[in-house]
């Protein structure tokens, strides 16, 4: 088995965020796997930084929503407050996950809403991936909602073929604005709840949006032109520690704010180096949930890859519980699922096609989108195994995944997820006329 396990307390891993030499913390970094590399350059990293204030962070990421700034200088300005640059560094993210939660907030007490929403679940990807996949999270989300309670937030896309707010309005879900009374309904009835970050007052202007666009790509450049990668070696290039990426500072923020609070928090990464920030927010929030990556630049996990050899891992992910983080490494063929070509499950170019093959999946149908429905029920999986929703927690975390897959293949096949999600936009289509409205 090539899968790999590890068990960490809390306040062991804690000790990689406290300051000190790496010397002190070689006993935690060895128990980290793939994480070992990424987490000794986030230390050499951060034991370099030269902290930018807090007036001047907060000043230059204020500006990003300035309307009178062009694309270029906003392109500059996520640079200058990008994780790990020398100035910022994971103190300083999480000075703006608490900044950006209490500016959420006081724009929703502007508004008059309160968010007073029953206990939930909540999922986020990072926001697109170098492979451009399907809609999983989304997807996901809605399959597990018979037995998981999910407020599902999302945007517009960025980097991604397509957003999630988009893809939530192609399947017929009218109602992604802030409504107090039927979010909490919707959650009640159905366990199923939609809202875009944007009306939670999250900055998403649309020059912000292509600023990120060019950021990104300024990213895939700099990898094309520095490794020349090919498919043999791009998993290997991904993982590599030196490759220096200014790091969208919204795709750590935004995703990981919290700001409805959540039971469980669930958020894939697209690159490993985004990985000790966003734990870093988990720890500071005191957050529980699952982090998730796959080794060829997934925001999710995947029954796909480019390396096509079986057994080979090609997923990570690390579980945050109040006590203790478990880093599980593997494979497809660990979780009970066919490894297949990474395209067969890249996103379909426009938004109709690929929720048109996303209600088949959700429909039953196992012959003509196996492989994305692998991709989705891998995801769905994931979310059960953060919700605690499977049956054997006393057991290792990947043989729980695997039983989570089982149980997200049931749903499916059994109608409870098609059956649930219909009844949802039912309720909506009719605008929601039930009797505790009124």
């Amino acid at each position: 088995m090539y899968k790999f396990i590890s068990n960490i307390s809390k306040q062991d891993f804690q000790l990689l965020y406290s300051r000190g030499f790496i010397s002190e913390k070689r006993n935690i970094l060895a128990k980290l796997g793939s994480l070992e590399l990424v987490f000794e350059k986030f230390i050499e990293s951060e034991s370099k930084t030269e902290a930018i204030k807090n007036a001047e962070l907060i000043e230059l990421f204020d500006s990003c929503s300035d309307k009178n700034k062009n694309i270029e200088e906003l392109t500059e300005t996520l640079k200058k407050i990008a994780p790990g640059n020398g100035r910022i560094g994971f103190h300083q993210v999480n000075f703006l996950i608490d900044y950006l939660r209490k500016k959420v907030w006081k724009y929703l007490q502007d508004k008059e809403y309160s968010l007073d929403l029953i206990s939930h679940d909540h999922a986020f990807g990072s926001g697109g991936d170098f492979i451009k996949t399907m809609h999983a999270t989304t997807s996901a989300s809605i399959i597990v909602t018979p037995l998981v309670t999910i407020c599902k937030t999302g945007t517009t896309n960025v980097t991604s073929q397509h957003g999630s707010s988009q893809a939530i309005t192609e399947l017929g879900y009218n109602h992604i604005q802030v409504n107090p009374f039927y979010l909490k309904e919707l959650l009640v009835r159905y366990n199923f709840a939609f809202v875009s970050l944007a009306d939670l007052g999250f900055p998403y202007s649309d020059k912000l949006i292509e600023a990120r666009k060019q950021l990104w790509y300024q990213n895939l450049i700099e990898i094309n032109r520095k490794y020349k990668p090919t498919k043999e070696n791009w998993q290997e290039i991904l993982k590599r520690t030196d490759i220096s990426l200014d790091i969208d500072i919204f795709k750590i923020v935004a995703p990981n704010a919290q700001v409805l609070n959540p039971v469980h928090h669930s958020t894939g990464v697209c690159h490993l180096g985004m990985i000790p920030y966003v734990l870093g927010i988990y720890l500071h929030l005191g957050s529980k949930g699952i982090i998730y990556h796959c080794y060829d630049g997934i925001d999710e996990i995947s029954n796909a890859s480019v390396n096509q050899e079986k057994d080979i891992p090609n997923n990570l992910i690390i579980k945050i519980d109040s006590k203790s983080i478990t880093i599980a490494e593997f494979s497809p063929e660990d979780i009970g699922l066919e490894r297949v070509n990474i395209e067969e499950i890249k996103a379909e170019q426009e938004i109709k096609e690929e929720m048109n093959i996303f209600w088949e999946i959700l429909s039953g149908d196992k012959q003509y989108f196996k492989s994305k429905r692998d991709f989705l029920v891998a995801n769905a999986g994931l979310l059960l195994v953060a919700g605690e929703k499977v049956p054997n927690l006393h057991e290792d975390i990947v043989s729980q995944l695997k039983t989570g897959v089982k149980i997200a293949e049931y749903l499916i096949d059994s109608g409870k997820s098609y059956e649930n999600f219909h009844q949802i936009l039912l309720a909506l289509h009719n605008n929601l006329d039930w009797s505790l409205s009124k």
